[in-house]
């Protein structure tokens, strides 16, 4: 009996909602005040928690939103600038432009340069729009994942659009909080397709009869963009496993499990298609393989590792990492309570996977918690859903006490986006008057994003310097970290060595500096060593074979064992060194930003 009552008011909730949508939307439909009220309550009642999220935030997200757009880029996004344009330029990925980091990350630059996001601003409004459609696709998707139901059923399209609008403010504000220096990530990048796969997966359609439409489209798209992040970091894979475990796990005949597997699989496989074909056509596949299972394994895991007791002792990541936990066994608890389906298992771990593939890099910069505060906003909205929802079927004290957490626990992570929104570390957008070219390019603007190794403006300045003073088709040597000054003077690399650690190793032979931190054994180091010297060699071989027109040398660079870039260029690299002194000399100096002009330019120089 008890089930034939809940079945009814199910119907009858059905059917409620049904008429409320005809009643709102046709006008000619005549019923009494009492009932259209009633109807429009039905509407809206779906949609409160959506709402309590969004309405106080709404307002601040926008506004860090607008002001995040017209950031600078950091160290980072300036490289993969570099890199993407400098292969766009014929130069060969992996082989002209050494990097160790997968085709996904110049793939996205190359996409948005394509699309206007050669200027800063450009690309900060490219980022933004692409980080928040996958957010508003996955709060769209959320009726359906929170319903909980076994089969597909229709959810009015304003619930989903409430949804997709709280997603949108309560995932935005926890991505807009890391600052310019921390968004545009590669962990941000590789977020957009783990939410997206993470979210189809949960959704009714990919537990539903594997013959139909839905369900295949639904696990072809799923298992395609799980893959994506693969080659762009490998620890995303950690999501991927997660997903398999949960698809192996369904309820259901082994036959169907089976061909839910294999269509996620296939969806795999067709994801990754586009960074392997970006990788063959414009990059060197093999010189990519060992880098990233030789060189990397050998050298590049020392450059300051940390232990996960020092990347969770670090200001704020204790508490992150305790709330990561926390959130994981919440909604674990709620699928073992049958208040979210077993699908959305991925979902529910993504936390702790986050944090685990922090442990495994072993960094520890803020960066790499993306997934992490990720993982926690979209739980907590899965949540909320979830149990609100679930109240309707529970007796009516009950009920109403669920209701009124849920209400109570939207209004706070309103409130908590509301306040990431208001301290979003971003100036003040300019006024419309002042975004012309030299306004954005100021020394007063840019000065906001300076950093304690990184000079925005003073980069510029050499930039400028460099593409004055030579041609186009002319190569220039950097040593420094910062390959952003070869983009913004249009200027390719003499050599594949962009950045400093390839050629001073001194930071991969100490290792760690933290206590219980990883530190190369003697026959490790022997082999960094080697490796330095092969490069070392290399460059030398590469700069005698071709003389690059300029040298630009950025002190206190990080990686470096000298803050003076020329006296850690000769101790490091003695031999290319003298050949450089007595062919080119220094004529300009940017705020520790030195350029050498070869000889027969700088002889036009005072």
């Amino acid at each position: 009996c008890g089930a034939d009552r809940v079945l009814r008011a199910r119907e009858s909730d059905g059917a409620a909602r049904r008429f409320a949508d005809r009643a709102v939307s046709d006008p000619r439909v005549d019923v009494p005040r009492v009932s259209r009220t009633r109807t429009i309550a039905a509407a809206l009642v779906p949609i409160v928690p959506a709402l309590l999220v969004a309405v106080p935030a709404i307002g601040w997200v926008w506004d860090a939103t607008v002001r995040a757009s017209w950031a600078s880029l950091g160290r980072d996004q300036g490289i993969f600038q570099y890199v993407a344009w400098a292969v766009g330029q014929g130069d060969v990925a992996y082989r002209d432009v050494r990097d160790v980091n997968g085709p996904v990350i110049p793939m996205v630059h190359a996409f948005f340069q394509m699309l206007g996001g050669m200027d800063e601003h450009r690309f900060r409004v490219l980022d933004l729009l692409c980080t928040g459609l996958s957010f508003v696709i996955a709060g769209a998707l959320l009726p359906s994942i929170a319903s909980g139901r076994d089969r597909p059923t229709r959810i009015p399209i304003h619930v989903r659009a409430a949804w997709a609008v709280a997603a949108w403010v309560a995932l935005s504000a926890q991505y807009l909080v890391y600052g310019f220096w921390d968004t545009a990530q590669r962990e941000s990048f590789l977020g957009w397709f783990v939410l997206v796969s993470l979210a189809l997966q949960a959704t009714p359609w990919a537990s539903a009869g594997p013959r139909t439409r839905p369900a295949v489209v639904t696990l072809l798209a799923s298992g395609a963009t799980s893959f994506v992040p693969w080659l762009g970091k490998p620890t995303f894979a950690l999501f991927t496993a997660a997903q398999l475990a949960t698809l192996a796990a369904e309820p259901g005949e082994l036959r169907a499990r089976a061909r839910r597997l294999a269509l996620f699989l296939a969806g795999g496989a067709m994801g990754a298609i586009g960074p392997l074909a970006y990788l063959a056509t414009h990059g060197d596949v093999r010189a990519w393989a060992r880098i990233t299972f030789v060189d990397v394994p050998a050298m590049y895991r020392f450059i300051w590792p940390r232990p996960a007791s020092a990347i969770l002792a670090m200001p704020g990541y204790a508490t992150l990492a305790q709330v990561a936990v926390a959130t994981s066994i919440g909604l674990t608890t709620l699928v073992a309570l049958r208040w979210l389906p077993r699908r959305t298992l991925p979902i529910a771990a993504m936390p702790v996977l986050g944090l685990l593939s922090v442990v495994i890099q072993a960094k520890g910069f803020p960066y790499h918690f993306h997934p992490v505060t990720l993982g926690v906003s979209f739980g907590w909205l899965v949540a909320l859903a979830a149990v609100w929802d679930r109240a309707r079927d529970r007796p009516k004290k009950l009920a109403l006490l669920l209701r009124s957490a849920v209400v109570i626990a939207s209004v706070l992570v309103g409130v908590r986006a509301g306040w990431f929104g208001w301290s979003a570390p971003y100036p003040p957008a300019p006024a419309p008057d002042a975004r012309d070219e030299a306004s954005l390019e100021s020394a007063e603007r840019l000065a906001a994003f300076d950093r304690i190794d990184y000079f925005p403006r003073a980069m510029r300045d050499a930039a400028e310097y460099v593409a004055a003073r030579t041609s186009p088709d002319d190569r220039v040597q950097t040593y420094a970290m910062d390959a952003y000054l070869l983009f913004l003077a249009g200027r390719r690399s003499a050599t594949p060595y962009i950045y400093a650690y390839d050629l001073d190793a001194d930071a991969a032979i100490h290792g760690s500096f933290d206590p219980g931190g990883l530190v190369p054994t003697a026959e490790q180091v022997a082999r960094i060593r080697a490796l330095r010297d092969e490069h070392a060699r290399d460059l030398l071989e590469r700069l005698e074979r071709s003389p690059p027109a300029a040298f630009v040398f950025v002190d206190r660079s990080p990686l470096m064992s000298w803050q003076d870039s020329v006296a850690d260029f000769s101790v490091h690299c003695p031999e290319a060194a003298a050949w450089m002194s007595s062919r080119y000399r220094q004529t300009a100096d940017f705020e520790g930003i030195r350029v050498w002009l070869r000889d027969d330019l700088a002889s036009r120089e005072p």
